[in-house]
């Protein structure tokens, strides 16, 4: 099953990441006028499945540095090798020009334009009919998904953001303020209510009249599905306190029967042997070999590597890898990711590689393949089901509901999966510490810890703790890149920097 299953995924991602005629043509082109021009290409079926996918493409840059946030918190510690940005991540002294930050920006509103010109143009091609009519139907609910979740990603990094939902076609209408998070967050939430309406459970879509032959979309794993938006819109409602609009939606994906939690866990990375797109799995983004597609790889095995790798492999940049105040540049960290481990948790090796034969001795391991350096295929998991049952524990513990939130937190420890004894008769804080815990233990490392500590108040206090103390005044917000800062009049720059 899972070999056939990843034969799809890789179909997928070759016509995903392989067809230049599409990257060209919906890049933003700028004219000497300051028109950007978008060529004549959602004329047909083919050009709207292009352009889907087009979107889709800049999940690939986004999440190829999401670990970012996870180097920045108490779970990451980062060697610079002389690179000075580097080194500021670590020590929480970002400045204004990172390249880092910038980077981050640059690359969801990418995955943003191209939302837009496909939400704005796929709906005008006529003439589609049967499974044409369908698949387009359900492109139109990735697209508000995946303009949701870039938008999801900004507000989180950066604070207030200009909110742009229509195809640019003059430059000079760039020049606008920042929204604020809540009008922000309302779009998000208006994209994800669509996206809801349209997304099947699974894929193949079951709309589509069988049998379905000979068209792109068709069969394909790994694209958005209505669970995936359900997971989002959840993600959001909790960020904003609203824990019993986030419980419910949360149930609903639970209840779907979609999904099941991986044993044992190591199956959740490709790195440790599991499958692309497993059945824990509520959406990844996407890379491939490059024997499948060119560019379509990623730099995790480079970027997390040791400086001294080991025999057969290649010679890494050691960032964001897990924190251990046994090294000797670490010796003063508190709490850190490795000690919070308890031995016999099965995740404590599936999550960290220790070496004692090289100076940086611990290793990201979930997404570490020796020797890969940037030409990995492993995806990133955006959300896991693991995620769901967890969030859905804290919503519940959030409205009292003590027991409830226990039975979900306690699946984690099903069947072995953690080797852990499940804890009995938590209740109120200690409960809430608990779940907190296991967040952190379950999806180290996968780009949520900095964002959890943002949403429980507690990222000033656990920084200072760990001792990396936040940069004074910017609450946790990245800086408004500076390039965009000097173009723009109309954008001040966050506080602290």
């Amino acid at each position: 099953m899972f070999k056939k299953m990843k034969k799809i995924i890789y179909l997928f991602v070759l016509v995903l990441f392989s067809t230049t005629a599409c990257n060209e043509i919906i890049e933003p082109k700028l004219s000497d006028t300051g028109q950007v021009g978008v060529a004549e290409f959602y004329t047909d079926f083919l050009g709207a499945f292009q352009g889907i996918n087009g979107v889709y493409t800049s999940l690939r840059g986004v999440y190829s540095r999401h670990w970012i946030t996870d180097a920045l918190s108490d779970d990451g510690q980062i060697s610079a090798g002389g690179d000075q940005q580097f080194a500021d991540l670590e020590f929480q002294t970002v400045q204004s020009n990172s390249s880092i930050a910038a980077s981050l920006w640059s690359l969801n509103y990418v995955g943003i334009y191209r939302a837009n010109v496909f939400l704005e143009r796929a709906p005008k091609i006529a003439g589609l009919q049967g499974n044409q009519a369908i698949l387009q139907d359900q492109f139109m609910g990735e697209a508000y998904f995946l303009r949701a979740l870039f938008y999801h990603n900004l507000v989180r990094l950066f604070g207030d953001v200009p909110l742009i939902t229509k195809e640019i076609t003059d430059t000079r209408s760039l020049n606008v303020p920042r929204n604020s998070v809540q009008e922000v967050q309302a779009q998000i939430e208006k994209d994800l209510l669509e996206a809801i309406r349209i997304l099947p459970e699974r894929h193949p879509n079951p709309k589509l009249i069988q049998p379905v032959v000979n068209i792109p979309g068709g069969r394909e794993v790994g694209r958005a599905t209505l669970g995936s938006a359900k997971t989002l819109l959840a993600d959001l409602y909790l960020s904003r306190n609203e824990s019993a609009k986030a419980e419910a939606l949360l149930q609903e994906v639970v209840n779907s029967g979609v999904y099941s939690l991986n044993i044992p866990f190591t199956r959740n990375f490709e790195a440790l042997g599991g499958p692309e797109n497993s059945p824990e799995s509520i959406f990844e983004a996407q890379y491939a070999s490059v024997s499948l597609a060119t560019g379509a790889q990623n730099d995790f095995s480079f970027q997390f590597a040791p400086i001294e790798d080991a025999p057969g492999g290649v010679q890494g940049l050691a960032r964001n890898r897990p924190s251990d105040n046994s090294l000797i540049e670490g010796v003063e960290l508190k709490n850190t990711l490795v000690q919070s481990f308890a031995t016999n948790d099965l995740r404590r090796t599936a999550t960290v590689k220790i070496s004692t034969t090289i100076p940086i001795r611990t290793i990201n391991a979930k997404f570490w393949i020796q020797g890969a350096a940037n030409q990995g295929a492993a995806n990133w998991p955006v959300y896991r089901y693991a995620d769901v049952i967890l969030m859905l524990a804290e919503a519940q513990q959030n409205q009292g509901k003590d027991a409830a939130a226990l039975t979900e937190v306690n699946k984690l420890h099903a069947g072995g999966r953690t080797g852990l004894t499940p804890p009995t008769g938590l209740t109120g804080t200690a409960l809430r510490d608990e779940i907190r815990r296991q967040r952190r233990l379950e999806l180290c490392m996968e780009g949520k810890r900095w964002f959890d500590l943002m949403r429980w108040n507690a990222l000033e206090s656990t920084m200072t703790a760990h001792g990396r103390p936040l940069q004074k005044g910017t609450k946790g917000l990245l800086p408004i890149p500076q390039g965009e800062i000097e173009k723009n009049p109309a954008f001040k720059q966050n506080e602290g920097y």
